[in-house]
C-alpha cells in the first residue's frame, strides 16, 4: 500500500459514511440558521441604510466568526483522535505496518484524510461569510485572514488529536484528553489573566498592557480572531526585537511551529514500543562512548 491509496482509502471511508454527511448538514444548519436570527435582530433595531446597515453586516460577521471558530475547535479532534488506535481496536494496524508505508506515510496519510472533513466544513461556511460584503463593513482581506486562522488551527489541533491517537490505546480516552486539551488550551489563558487583574502589581501591568495585545493572550484563537475585527485594530502589533508583528501572524508562525512539533511526536511514538526503542538507543549510544573511550586509552598506551 503507498501513501496515495492509504489515503485515498481513509477519504473514501469517511466521505461515504452518513455521520459525515449529518455534520456538514448540522454544521450548515446551524450557522445558517444563527445567522437568520441575528439577521433579524440587528435589522430591526437598526436603520436600513447608512451606518445601520454597515453594522447589522459588521454584528454578523463577529457572531459567525466566533460560533465557526469554536465549533472547529470542538470538532476537529473527532476526525483524528481515533484514526491511530481506531485500527488498533479493529486490529488492521499491524497490516498496515506490515505493509509498504513508511512512518510518515501513514502518519501524514491519517491526518490528511481526518484534516479533511474539517477543512470540508470551512470551505462549505464561506457563501455564508460572503453574505457580509452586501451589508458591508468587512473587507476581503479580514475574512482571508480569518480563513487562515480557521484552517491554522485546524491543522494545529488535528495534529494534536493525531497525537492523542498515538499515545493512547483507547479512543475513548484520546478523544477524552483532546477535547480536555483544547478546553484548557481555551479557558487557562482567562483565568490567568482574571488572576493577574486581581493582583494589580506592577508585573501584572507589564504582562496586561492596555495600549497594546497582552502577551498572555499570544496563542489563544479567540482572542487573536477578535484583534482581527474592525473593533479589535486599535489594539496594535506584538513587538520583538524591535519588529512590529501582526498578533494572528505572531499566533500563526507559534500554532505552526506546535503542529509540526506534534506532527515529529506522532511519527516517534506511532512504531511500536517507543519508549524502549529510546532505551536502546542510549543504550547503544553509552556502549559507542565506552568503546570509543577504550580505543582513545590503547592509542594513548601504545605512543
Amino acid at each position: 500500500m503507498t501513501f496515495l491509496a492509504l489515503l485515498t482509502k481513509e477519504l473514501r471511508l469517511s466521505l461515504r459514511r452518513e455521520r459525515t454527511v449529518w455534520v456538514i448538514i448540522a454544521y450548515i444548519l446551524l450557522m445558517g440558521l444563527l445567522g437568520w436570527f441575528s439577521l433579524n435582530a440587528f435589522s430591526s433595531s437598526n436603520t436600513v441604510n447608512g451606518p445601520g446597515l454597515s453594522n447589522v453586516g459588521i454584528n454578523l460577521y463577529y457572531i459567525l466568526s466566533i460560533v465557526q471558530l469554536f465549533l472547529l475547535i470542538f470538532i476537529t479532534p473527532a476526525f483524528t483522535s481515533t484514526t491511530v488506535n481506531g485500527e488498533k481496536e479493529r486490529q488492521t494496524f499491524d497490516m498496515l505496518l506490515c505493509s509498504q508505508l513508511s512512518s510518515l506515510s501513514l502518519v501524514s496519510g491519517k491526518l490528511l484524510a481526518g484534516l479533511m472533513n474539517a477543512l470540508l466544513l470551512i470551505a462549505a461556511s464561506v457563501p455564508l461569510f460572503s453574505l457580509v460584503f452586501f451589508f458591508g463593513g468587512i473587507s476581503p482581506a479580514q475574512l482571508l485572514i480569518a480563513l487562515v486562522i480557521y484552517v491554522v488551527t485546524t491543522i494545529m489541533i488535528g495534529t494534536f488529536g493525531l497525537l492523542c491517537s498515538t499515545v493512547f490505546r483507547r479512543p475513548a480516552a484520546s478523544t477524552a484528553i483532546a477535547y480536555m486539551s483544547a478546553l484548557a488550551w481555551l479557558v487557562l489563558p482567562l483565568i490567568v489573566f482574571y488572576i493577574i487583574l486581581i493582583a494589580g502589581t506592577t508585573f501584572a501591568s507589564r504582562l496586561v498592557p492596555s495600549n497594546r495585545p497582552s502577551i498572555m493572550f499570544i496563542w489563544n484563537p479567540v482572542y487573536i480572531l477578535i484583534t482581527t475585527f474592525p473593533s479589535g485594530a486599535n489594539l496594535g502589533n506584538y513587538t520583538f526585537a524591535n519588529l512590529s508583528i501582526p498578533p494572528w501572524i505572531a499566533y500563526i508562525s507559534i500554532s505552526i511551529i506546535a503542529a509540526l512539533l506534534f506532527f515529529l511526536l506522532s511519527l516517534w511514538t506511532i512504531k511500536p514500543n517507543p519508549l524502549g526503542r529510546l532505551s536502546r538507543a542510549r543504550r547503544m549510544q553509552g556502549k559507542m562512548e565506552q568503546h570509543t573511550a577504550s580505543e582513545e586509552m590503547t592509542i594513548s598506551a601504545l605512543q
